[in-house]
C-alpha cells in the first residue's frame, strides 16, 4: 500500500521543462527579410542556444541581430552584450542561417525580440523583427 501511495505521488510531481522562446520574423521597411528564430537553454546554467534562419535576404550581405527586451518598435535594451551575437552571412540564395552559443542565461519571463539589422555600418535600420514567445 505504502508503494502505491508513493508511485501516486511521484506521478503526480510536475517536472519543469526546459523554457524555449520561439518566433517568426517578419519583413521592416520594405525588405523581403523573413525568418524564424528560436532561443533556449544551453548546455550550461549560464549560456543560451540560438539558432535564426532567414530568407529573403540580399546575397552576399552579412546581418547583425541581438534579442531585445520588449517587442517590435520598442527599441528596447540589447539582452546580454551585443558582440556576442554571431552576424548572419547570407548566401547566394538569399537565405542564412546562424546557430550559436550566447554566454548568458535565457530569460525566463518578460517580453522580447529578435532584430535583424541592415549592417554593422547601419544599426538604426532593421531589415526585419520578430517577438518572441514561450514555446512548451
Amino acid at each position: 500500500m505504502i508503494r502505491i501511495a508513493a508511485l501516486i505521488a511521484l506521478s503526480s510531481v510536475a517536472i519543469a521543462a526546459p523554457m524555449k522562446w520561439g518566433g517568426k520574423l517578419m519583413p521592416q521597411g520594405g525588405t523581403s527579410v523573413a525568418g524564424s528564430v528560436s532561443v533556449e537553454p544551453g548546455s550550461s546554467a549560464s549560456s543560451t542556444h540560438a539558432t535564426v534562419t532567414i530568407t529573403g535576404g540580399e546575397a552576399g550581405v552579412t546581418y547583425p541581430w541581438h534579442v531585445h527586451s520588449g517587442k517590435c518598435g520598442d527599441n528596447g535594451a540589447v539582452v546580454g552584450q551585443a558582440g556576442a551575437y554571431t552576424p548572419i552571412k547570407i548566401g547566394k540564395d538569399g537565405n542564412g542561417k546562424v546557430d550559436v552559443t550566447l554566454p548568458f542565461a535565457i530569460p525566463d519571463n518578460g517580453a522580447y525580440y529578435v532584430n535583424i539589422h541592415k549592417s554593422a555600418t547601419d544599426m538604426g535600420t532593421i531589415v526585419s523583427c520578430g517577438n518572441l514567445s514561450m514555446a512548451m
